[in-house]
């Protein structure tokens, strides 16, 4: 069984209605075992409370599935990233950040240098801490549940059955396109809040837009975090950027090309910054995800042995 494949018995159509299922299964959960989102926004405690057991719900299924129909003696934890023998777990943690901080420098310079540092001197407490128990929800939806589940779902048991009928390369760019489907439902969300708004309700076409940015920014994060996850073999750092990157957000791109009168000179920082940052990353992506920084003992997986390096 050392060259098996976890799915290699599936066929290409089965694995790809698998794949869709899974992303229709996860975004279902939130609707259909979280009915008081019919009633609510989808910030009230109730909603998010009943969200999170529906995804949970979600990834026990998909992990039993996965468990009891892949190739018998594959260790199916391994192949999902949740292995014990870590040579340096903090390498785990570190490298991933450190790269990704990379390629948001100039995000982060320009974010430093628009922030107004004045008025947030004097009410940090109201803007940064979580000061009730539906404000902590949001940050434990936002940057835990979140991330651990989509990583789960769309990183880990996508690229499994993946692996078995396209090269991995492929499963890089293949997979994401999963998961940026599956948050088009954010868009649904904003029409029916757009129709409630009585003041600044924006036209179908402008919401349209918005989030086919949107699904652009994904599918890039995707095909980052597929490769983060490939490359290291390992959950963790999956979820790591994509706590970081819910953090971080989205660049703003606008406001970088959007130059001002008296503005030229720091607008053209930022893009120099943004430049470097760039550069950056693209000279240090495969130096800090070299396969034996994250494992050692299990190299004879054929899935990472295509890696080494």
């Amino acid at each position: 069984m050392d060259n098996a494949l976890p799915f290699d018995y599936l066929s290409s159509f089965s694995t790809i209605t698998i794949c869709l299922t899974f992303s229709i299964a996860y975004v279902l959960g939130l609707y259909i075992l979280s009915p008081s989102s019919r009633r609510y926004e989808r910030n009230h405690s109730h909603v998010i409370c009943r969200r999170f057991l529906a995804v949970f719900v979600v990834c026990l299924l998909i992990y039993l599935f996965l468990k009891h129909t892949c190739n018998p003696n594959i260790n199916i934890n391994f192949w999902l990233g949740f292995r014990t023998n870590i040579p340096s777990i903090w390498k785990l943690v570190l490298y991933p950040i450190l790269l990704t901080l990379m390629l948001y420098l100039g995000p982060i310079i320009q974010w430093v240098d628009l922030f107004d540092w004045r008025y947030y001197r004097y009410n940090w407490k109201y803007h940064f801490l979580c000061r009730s128990t539906n404000e902590q929800l949001i940050f434990t939806r936002n940057y835990l549940v979140a991330p651990f589940t989509e990583e789960f779902v769309f990183r880990s048991s996508i690229l499994c059955l993946l692996y078995s009928h396209v090269s991995l390369s492929s499963a890089i760019f293949l997979s994401p396109l999963f998961f940026g489907l599956a948050h088009l439902h954010h868009m649904l969300e904003h029409f029916k809040q757009n129709h409630h708004e009585q003041h600044h309700r924006l036209s179908a076409m402008t919401i349209i837009l918005v989030h086919l940015f949107q699904f652009s920014y994904t599918y890039i994060f995707g095909v980052y975090s597929s490769f983060l996850f490939i490359r290291t073999g390992h959950f963790i750092p999956s979820f790591i950027i994509h706590t970081l990157c819910n953090g971080l957000g989205i660049p703003d791109v606008v406001n970088l090309v959007d130059i001002q009168n008296g503005q030229g000179l720091r607008k053209f920082f930022h893009m120099i910054c943004y430049l470097i940052g760039l550069w950056l990353f693209s000279t240090n992506l495969y130096f800090l995800t070299q396969s034996n920084f994250y494992y050692s003992a299990d190299n004879n997986l054929v899935t990472y042995r295509h890696w080494s390096s």
